[in-house]
């Protein structure tokens, strides 16, 4: 009965459907048994008067509080309303079945019973010191008053075991119908937990083959990064040495032949200086980029706003820059010579790739809840939408390579240095408006302490 509110109830709760179904027991053998007495009473008992429909009334108000529960978060104000109404008629009858001696009492065990198994602990132990205080005061005024009497049995004994019999066996049956499913229901939460286990098993047999395959993958990983640091070592010395020597022999060539050289001559010599030098730049980018990641530095107290002013100083040179530099950036624990390539390679990019005569930056920084977010406005000639990945990848420039002397390195290396501290970096820019990049930079466990 009522399927559809325990539906309601998640599955894997598993407590409170066993409350919900002990509820459901206690309301119908509630029913029955109130329903049993109300029809012993009436056919035992002539001239019962009105107690019989007391008793009844108990049967219709368990089976109206079970029904008209509309919603799972009501059901302990049901729970609570159901034991208090079986109390509430228990301390009516004892007046006039007995007192201190009425078989009725013994439903309070019921009751107890219930109390915890629906309510909990606390309110089982108000309900077991609720009978206790009850049966003192029936002792109290069945010992030193007239209060109580077995006037209702018309002082017949047999009434009286009659009685006693019938309240004993209901009692019994509804104790045996609860005990009964809580024996169903320990074996339902056994094989609940038997399944957990197998699932954990499972689960864990899964976890042994992934961590294996890490084990694997970390280490093909380490060999990679030494064929990575081979590599880096061949292109700083075995690469770049044969470069150096066709650069020595070319200038080697145009010192011997001194006035000879004629201007076409000298034109391919140039050329092939150039390609030197450009394959020679390449090299030392690829190899400042597969480094960029992988080289460990020093944690240190770094000042970002005097980071930044240095990078003024050293950069404006070429090109006249106005840099200016936020009082909100900054006091961090970091690697300072990584976030001095990041800065300098973002802020070079601007200068190389500026319209303007004068190159207007502006260095930011915003407090995030885990993170520190810096931004560097330029007002250069602005990126396309459709370029704002493509420039953070080696080697990729929107200008020609003839045109502007960059390796197009600079902004690949920074996004490979943020990402291995957790952070990322993006742009946001559109032709003719300038450029504006934002890094984030995760904040530590430890704040950095104040410089003087």
């Amino acid at each position: 009965m009522r399927n559809n509110l325990l539906d309601q109830i998640p599955i894997d709760d598993v407590l409170e459907r066993q409350k919900f179904i002990l509820f459901r027991i206690f309301s119908f053998t509630g029913m029955v048994a109130s329903a049993g007495v109300f029809l012993k009473m009436q056919v035992t008992i002539q001239d019962a008067g009105i107690l019989p429909y007391f008793i009844l009334a108990l049967a219709f108000i368990l089976g109206i509080n079970f029904y008209m529960v509309g919603r799972i978060r009501k059901l302990k104000l049901a729970y609570l309303l159901m034991l208090i109404s079986a109390c509430s008629l228990l301390h009516l009858v004892s007046y006039s079945c007995g007192g201190i001696r009425t078989a009725g009492t013994m439903y309070f065990t019921v009751v107890i019973l219930y109390a915890f198994m629906l309510l909990g602990n606390r309110p089982g132990k108000w309900f077991t010191a609720l009978v206790i205080v009850h049966v003192a005061y029936l002792f109290f005024i069945s010992t030193f008053t007239n209060h109580t009497s077995f006037d209702f049995f018309k002082n017949d004994p047999a009434l009286i075991n009659q009685d006693f019999l019938i309240n004993a066996i209901l009692t019994f049956l509804l104790i045996a119908s609860h005990s009964s499913y809580l024996q169903s229901g320990k074996n339902v939460v056994i094989r609940m937990l038997e399944q957990t286990a197998e699932e954990l098993k499972e689960k864990n047999r899964t976890l042994k083959e992934k961590n294996k395959l890490l084990l694997q993958y970390a280490s093909g990983l380490e060999k990679s990064n030494r064929e990575l640091d081979k590599f880096a070592s061949v292109a700083s010395h075995d690469l770049k040495a044969p470069l150096r020597a066709i650069g020595a022999s070319v200038g080697m060539m145009e010192e011997d032949a001194g006035d000879r050289i004629d201007g076409e001559m000298k034109s391919h010599l140039d050329v092939i200086k150039g390609r030197v030098s450009r394959m020679e730049q390449l090299l030392n980018a690829l190899l400042e980029y597969s480094r960029a990641d992988r080289q460990q530095g020093t944690e240190e107290v770094v000042d970002t706003r005097i980071l930044a002013e240095e990078l003024r100083l050293l950069l404006c040179s070429e090109k006249h820059l106005n840099l200016k530099i936020s009082n909100r950036l900054p006091i961090l624990v970091t690697d300072r010579h990584k976030l001095k390539i990041v800065f300098s390679h973002l802020i070079s990019n601007a200068i190389i790739h500026t319209d303007k005569l004068i190159v207007e930056m502006e260095l930011d920084c915003f407090e995030k809840y885990n993170a520190w977010e810096f931004s560097l406005k330029d007002n250069g000639p602005g990126i396309d939408k459709a370029f704002h990945e493509r420039i953070f990848v080696i080697f990729q420039t929107l200008s020609r390579r003839d045109k502007l002397d960059t390796m197009g390195a600079g902004l690949a290396i920074s996004k490979k240095i943020i990402e291995e501290r957790g952070g990322s970096i993006r742009v946001e820019s559109r032709p003719g408006f300038g450029a504006c990049f934002l890094f984030s930079i995760p904040k530590k466990s430890r704040p950095a302490p104040a410089l003087n």
